[in-house]
């Protein structure tokens, strides 16, 4: 449950700046390209995935922690994607498969 929050506030913040003006990637697929052309699409689309893992998270750890929690795995997921976005580490592809390998250890973990 955690990776899949986890990847619902990296996959908000990658729309949130895909309004950003002094940010821009050439490569952009066609979802980001749509939202690009309309800056409010992409702001909703962000603030309805922050909203949606902000609930799970309070739903899994309750309301005081599950809220600190999501403010620090908001943190998180932008600084590791301002950090790692200009390098090109990480496509749709590497993401997916570090979200599949989360959750495959998540799930063997617990």
């Amino acid at each position: 449950m955690f990776s899949t929050i986890c990847l619902l506030f990296f996959l908000g913040f990658m729309f949130w700046m895909n309004t950003s003006t002094r940010i821009s990637w050439p490569e952009k697929d066609a979802v980001m390209a749509n939202m690009a052309a309309n800056p409010l699409y992409s702001r909703l689309a962000a603030g309805a995935l922050f909203l949606i893992a902000t609930v799970l998270c309070v739903s899994l750890l309750g309301t005081g922690s599950g809220l600190f929690a999501a403010v620090v795995i908001l943190m998180m997921a932008g600084s590791v994607s301002v950090l790692f976005f200009p390098f090109r580490y990480f496509g749709s592809v590497g993401v997916g498969i570090l979200y599949l390998c989360a959750v495959m250890l998540e799930l063997v973990i617990n």
